[in-house]
């Protein structure tokens, strides 16, 4: 099972984000509060090799674009090895700590 997720959708155009905002960016609407299942799929994603100061005893990793369903595009990385990624995976939250979204591949 995944990890939810808080998302803000706004209620006139449908503009939708996990980082909370006073109002739509888009149309200055009230945003309503929403928890999602962390289940989407892999947009896009790239293979860290050779990573900021600081994160060099965790290359490998990969960071991806994550599709939510019935939510909002995030960034998040991928707990799955390299080679097991593909565009089009199906995958679920793992992880959520302070923002930092980790996903692994769905079985």
């Amino acid at each position: 099972m995944s990890t939810t997720l808080a998302v803000y959708i706004c209620q006139k155009c449908g503009w939708a984000d996990f980082h909370q905002a006073p109002n739509c960016p888009r149309c200055q609407s009230d945003l309503r509060q929403s928890m999602l299942e962390g289940v989407g799929k892999i947009v896009t994603y790239t293979a860290i090799r050779y990573p900021p100061v600081g994160y060099e005893d965790q290359a490998p990793y990969v960071v991806a674009i994550i599709s939510l369903e019935n939510g909002p595009k995030v960034i998040g990385r991928i707990a799955s090895p390299i080679d097991d990624v593909k565009i089009g995976s199906k995958v679920m939250l793992s992880s959520n700590k302070d923002g930092v979204l980790e996903f692994k591949l769905s079985p």
